[in-house]
């Protein structure tokens, strides 16, 4: 039964609509129910019980009064489905009225429907969303109100009543209780809005408090597992030195070792200490007009050495005359990371490639290895920032887990993007797309 009423009190709310919208389908589909569900109660006590007793003296329209009220879900129901929101409201506004003012002219007894139109009238602010509907609601009711009592008092004459004088009062009652509930519902609006927007700060707080203290367990975890490290096998290596326990030689042969470890911790360092600058104080660019083939030829320069090592071939295809609008200095952290992650993750004897091309708007640098790959489970990882992920490259290389994230967030920052697209075991290919001019 329960689950009968809800869904014919959910009759044309729609997935993705406002919470405010749906609330207002669903009070004006409950109301006409509760209407029905009255009139058929009162019906049937009427005929079974209160007929011999009680005889109607208009039974005709007795029965067209609650009748309309029994039948008034159907079309209401039925315009909500379609979506014709506010069609179905003036209908149940408009029969309502006219069955009131109906009442009145046929009974003609004084006190029973002509307070219903003060009811209807401020249930039009709970089903209405705009001032100009619910004014419009407030005209139909005073009207209603005024036919009303009108046609009592023809039935039954009253002393003192002079029509003209009963509709200025009329017209002055509604005028105060429309202007009454509209300052209501305009504070209500607007305290409504200073907490929605209390809400957003809070939540904007407490993102950024989230942001804080994954930057700082971050910092932390890199620290505590990927720099103390190096820096003990160094310290080990200088007390065996000291204690003459390690002899020159050797500690030439231990220095090769330590001397990859303390560049991976100076590399570390540099990029860690970038990172945690545009995290925790932020970096704000400032975007220049520049050639882009001698910074990425001097980014290649610096890596030459570790791709030697590995045997890899790094080769470059520049248009001379390229140009690109950006921060010099990002632009030269985010090739550094691209161009080493290449080389780190390409196996011995691999390649790396850095081409570009552009036009009046954009340029791309495309940074491309034939290395291990990034398996697809990985794909989402690499950019999150809130996953710390790393991996060794080819020769156990380690890496903060930073440079990714860090390199998006510049590119970002420099009105760009960085894509990329992988195929686990074949090779990685990173784009970058900036603009061309300021």
């Amino acid at each position: 039964m329960y689950t009968f009423w809800q869904k014919l009190s959910n009759q044309g709310i729609l997935e993705g609509q406002d919470a405010g919208l749906q609330g207002k389908i669903r009070i004006i589909n409950q109301m006409t129910l509760v209407l029905a569900l009255m009139a058929f109660s009162y019906l049937a006590v009427y005929f079974l019980f209160l007929q011999s007793r009680e005889p109607i003296v208009n039974l005709s329209w007795f029965l067209i009064f609650y009748l309309g009220l029994l039948l008034l879900p159907l079309p209401v129901l039925l315009l909500n489905r379609v979506q014709w929101y506010l069609l179905s409201r003036y209908l149940l506004l408009l029969v309502l009225t006219a069955l009131s003012v109906g009442n009145s002219y046929y009974v003609g007894y004084a006190y029973r429907t002509e307070f219903y139109f003060f009811i209807l009238a401020t249930g039009s602010f709970v089903i209405f969303d705009h001032w100009r509907y619910q004014a419009i609601a407030f005209f139909i009711e005073s009207v209603g109100f005024i036919l009303a009592v009108y046609f009592i008092a023809q039935a039954h004459p009253m002393a003192g009543f002079v029509l003209g004088s009963f509709v200025v009062r009329s017209v002055i009652a509604f005028f105060l209780l429309f202007l009454v509930l509209y300052l209501i519902q305009r504070e209500a609006e607007k305290y409504n809005e200073e907490i929605e927007v209390k809400n957003m700060e809070l939540s904007a707080e407490r993102d950024e408090m989230v942001k804080m203290n994954f930057t700082k367990d971050k910092i932390f975890s890199i620290i505590s597992h990927d720099l103390r490290s190096p820096i003990a096998s160094l310290q080990a290596a200088l007390s065996l030195l000291k204690s003459e326990h390690l002899g020159v030689d050797e500690f030439k042969k231990a220095s090769i070792g330590l001397e990859k470890q303390v560049e991976q911790l100076h590399n570390s360092l540099n990029e860690l200490l970038t990172w945690s600058k545009a995290q925790l104080h932020g970096i704000n660019p400032e975007p220049t007009q520049f050639l882009i083939k001698p910074l990425i030829y001097g980014v290649v320069s610096v890596t030459k050495l570790a791709a030697r090592n590995k045997k890899i071939i790094v080769t470059t295809n520049i248009p001379p005359d390229l140009e690109v609008f950006c921060d010099a200095n990002m632009l030269h952290s985010v090739i550094t990371n691209l161009i080493t992650n290449a080389i780190k993750f390409t196996p011995v004897g691999g390649a790396v490639s850095i081409f570009c091309s552009g036009d009046s708007d954009k340029i791309m640098v495309h940074v491309e290895d034939t290395g291990v790959g990034i398996p697809s489970e990985n794909m989402e990882k690499i950019f999150s920032s809130n996953v710390h992920f790393s991996t060794r490259g080819t020769n156990n290389e380690k890496g903060t887990g930073l440079g990714l994230l860090m390199c998006q967030e510049f590119v970002q920052k420099n009105n760009g993007t960085l894509e990329v697209s992988s195929e686990d075991g074949k090779g990685t290919l990173f784009s970058i797309t900036l603009p061309a001019k300021g």
